[in-house]
This record gives structure tokens, C-alpha cells and sequence, in this order.
């Protein structure tokens, strides 16, 4: 067993945020952050512009004509979408990724970005949560990330051994640690300052029943399901149903508003690769 004060200790060994990032990060808790300002400074990062913009540009956003600039891209997607972009791409290049070792950071990174999708997607459809919807998709499983830098050699052995009995990475991290990577994720967001809903997303997207609950937690927790392939009835009878009747949602919402499923992984290796 370990000490999870003893992982938290270790924070400062994660990849610095670049100033821009930590900026945009802010602006979820600060609405007098403007658009515009925002982007100019989001535009001197030549490497994450030219990621970002090379994502937007991409046969999946549909645009009519290509954008060539940040503050071109927040007038045709809204700032909404260039922020969780821009988000995206600085953590995926501060975590660079590889597929070295047992954790497989690239495939890490695409599936955040189909899970962001899909929990976008969801708030679209409901109407609801659409500021934190990708960003809490995109970073619901962040704490894998922070095993991964912090207790390389323990997180491989956890890793090794969920291989090994088939057993789901959480049960296997609490038999070993004592905790899971929800709950370093959850504390690393407390301490860089996300908002309150992002983080208790990331902490609790496993609990649909417990309560108080965000919903953009839950809408992670639907968009988790759509990415292992439930669809209609089976789908349905996974959401608990106060969690259904909170949303609202139907299989028929929840299928118009679906992206189209080859397209995740293309738009998303954009993302992260170099």
C-alpha cells in the first residue's frame, strides 16, 4: 500500500504548463476573460496554433473554408470549442505522446479525444454543461497520466497485473496502492485549479448514483459506454435511471447527435501527433 500524499508530493515532476495554457485554463472561472485577448496570446505559441489549427481544419469540423489564424478559428468554431482545443493540445504535448512501455500514451490521448467528443456530444444534445463537456472528456482519466510520470515503477506493475488477471485498472490500482487514478486525478485538479465541476468529474465519472453528482459526469459516464461500443436498448439499460431522467436523454437524441466514428480517430491522431 502507498500513501497517496506520497504521489501528490511528487506533482512537481509533471511537465510544466506553458503560461498560454494555464491562461486558458483559468478562463472557465473568470467571464470577464475576453475572446479575443485570449486568442492573441494563444497565437504567439506557434506549435500549439499550428496544432491547433491543423485539428480545426480537418474534414471533421466541415468547415467551408480553411482558417488560417487562432482568432479566424474562434470566430467560425466559438471559443468554446478553440479553448478545449488549445487545452487539448498543450497537455498532450506537455505529456508527449509515445507508445513505449505498458502505458500506451498515444492511444491514451486518442481515446480521451473520442470520449471528449462523445461527452461533447451529449451536451449538445441535452443542453447543458457544453463549456466543460470536451475539456471533462478529454481529461477524465488524467490520473493514469500522473502515475505514469510520478510512480513509473509501481504504475507498470499495476498495469502488468490488469493484463495479466483482466480485472478493471481501478480494482487493480486499490489492491495494490490502496487508492485509484481517479482520486490523484480529482486532487491534481484541485491543486492546478480547475474548476470545481471538471474536477469532480474526473474524481467521481465512475458514480452516476452518487449524490451530490455533476452531470457533465454523468455525460462522461455515457460517453465512456458509446466509446466501448454500447448503442440502443443496451446502451439505455447501462445509464442508471435517475441519471437518464436528469438528462432527459432517448437513444434517438443520443444517435442524432453521435459523430461519425471513423472520422474520432483521425481528427484526434491530428492532435497528437507531432
Amino acid at each position: 500500500m502507498m500513501d497517496k500524499s506520497t504521489i501528490l508530493d511528487r506533482l512537481h515532476q509533471l511537465p510544466a504548463m506553458p503560461l498560454v495554457v494555464q491562461e486558458v485554463m483559468s478562463s472557465f472561472r473568470d467571464e470577464n476573460t475576453g475572446s479575443s485577448e485570449l486568442a492573441h496570446k494563444i497565437a504567439f505559441d506557434q506549435g500549439l496554433s499550428a496544432r491547433v489549427l491543423r485539428v480545426a481544419n480537418s474534414s471533421f469540423y466541415g468547415l467551408s473554408r480553411e482558417v488560417g489564424t487562432i482568432q479566424e478559428a474562434v470566430m467560425v468554431l466559438g471559443f468554446d470549442c478553440v479553448r478545449s482545443l488549445v487545452l487539448s493540445a498543450g497537455f498532450v504535448r506537455a505529456f508527449a505522446a509515445t507508445s513505449e512501455g505498458l502505458f500506451d500514451r498515444h492511444e491514451f490521448w486518442v481515446r480521451s479525444f473520442r470520449i471528449a467528443t462523445y461527452t461533447e456530444a451529449l451536451a449538445n444534445c441535452t443542453g447543458g454543461e457544453r463549456q466543460l463537456a470536451f475539456t471533462s472528456g478529454m481529461f477524465y482519466d488524467i490520473g493514469q497520466l500522473v502515475f505514469d510520470v510520478c510512480i513509473p515503477e509501481q504504475f507498470a506493475e499495476i498495469l502488468k497485473r490488469q493484463k495479466e488477471t483482466g480485472d478493471r485498472l481501478v480494482i487493480v490500482e486499490r489492491d495494490l496502492l490502496g487508492f485509484d487514478h481517479a482520486v490523484i486525478g480529482g486532487d491534481m485538479a484541485k491543486r492546478w485549479n480547475f474548476p470545481p465541476k471538471l474536477e469532480q468529474a474526473i474524481r467521481y465519472w465512475r458514480s452516476p448514483e452518487r449524490e451530490p453528482y455533476e452531470l457533465v459526469g454523468g455525460m462522461v459516464y455515457i460517453a465512456v459506454l458509446l466509446d466501448e461500443g454500447l448503442r440502443g436498448d443496451e446502451l439505455m439499460q447501462q445509464i442508471p435511471e435517475k441519471l437518464r431522467d436528469r438528462l432527459n436523454l432517448d437513444w434517438p437524441a443520443i444517435e442524432a447527435g453521435l459523430p461519425e466514428g471513423e472520422q474520432l480517430d483521425a481528427v484526434a491522431n491530428l492532435l497528437v501527433t507531432e
